[in-house]
């Protein structure tokens, strides 16, 4: 594959391997419309500023550097204890109806407990909360840094979610692994998820093996063009493995007690 595409991938797979070129290096150019010279020097001049070498800098270590896998404190330290931040948990996953160790796996998958946490996409805090996201919920980039704010505005937009999923998934335990889906991906391609697992001839109202399956299919064309898909491409990969690892901490905190 091209060697941008490798990068990427190497950031979400820390053990990928791509040290050994497969060809020459190739260079790439901008190519603009022969009578849109002026543009063409525009463009040139851009590039040869300090300003865009930052920016350029930046954006390199953003998308092509930073691991999105980084670890952090370790999970379930001793028995009936989760993490540092339990107490948080069980105040808020009490108020809104949701098990707290699971909260608690969430949490260390988005953040590895590291409530500093600022990720390369900008999300924050614990929860990882987007600053759009906390908008929403009348709080702010800096407000969600803190940990109970993090911690009950994830949990409204948990619930929230929930009731958006509730009547193409009845099952209240089986939805919440759509509802956690969804908090990763976004509610629209897990809905696309839904409606290709139906047209498809798996059961929309099941995540593993089903709907599961349809969201990897989100990064085919063969798929995300279909006519029933409304929002496109994502990373199906990604949201898979999120509701998978989630599952695989909240087990290992039910059998810790």
């Amino acid at each position: 594959m091209d060697s941008d595409i490798a990068l990427i991938n190497k950031t979400y797979y820390n053990d990928l391997d791509i040290n050994m070129p497969l060809s020459f290096e190739q260079r790439s150019g901008w190519a603009v419309a022969p009578d849109k010279k002026w543009l063409g020097d525009s463009i040139d001049a851009w590039l040869n500023t300090d300003v865009n070498r930052g920016e350029q800098a930046r954006l390199l270590k953003r998308y092509f550097e930073l691991s999105k896998n980084e670890s952090g404190t370790k999970f379930v330290s001793t028995a009936g204890r989760v993490s540092p931040f339990d107490h948080l948990f069980k105040r808020y996953a009490n108020k809104y109806n949701w098990d707290w160790k699971l909260l608690a796996s969430q949490a260390y998958v988005e953040s590895k407990f590291d409530s500093t946490a600022v990720s390369w996409a900008g999300a924050r805090g614990l929860m990882q909360i987007m600053p759009r996201t906390a908008k929403g919920y009348g709080q702010t980039a800096k407000s969600v840094m803190k940990n109970d704010v993090a911690v009950e505005t994830s949990l409204k937009l948990l619930n929230d979610l929930d009731k958006q999923l509730a009547k193409r998934v009845p099952d209240e335990q089986e939805r919440k692994k759509f509802v956690i889906a969804s908090y990763n991906s976004g509610l629209a391609h897990v809905l696309d998820a839904i409606a290709l697992a139906d047209k498809y001839g798996l059961d929309p109202q099941k995540w593993d093996d089903n709907v599961a399956k349809a969201i990897l299919w989100k990064s085919n064309p063969r798929y995300y063009k279909d006519p029933v898909v409304k929002f496109g491409y994502s990373r199906g990969r990604e949201t898979f493995d999120y509701v998978n690892r989630v599952y695989s901490y909240y087990a290992k905190s039910k059998v810790h007690g």
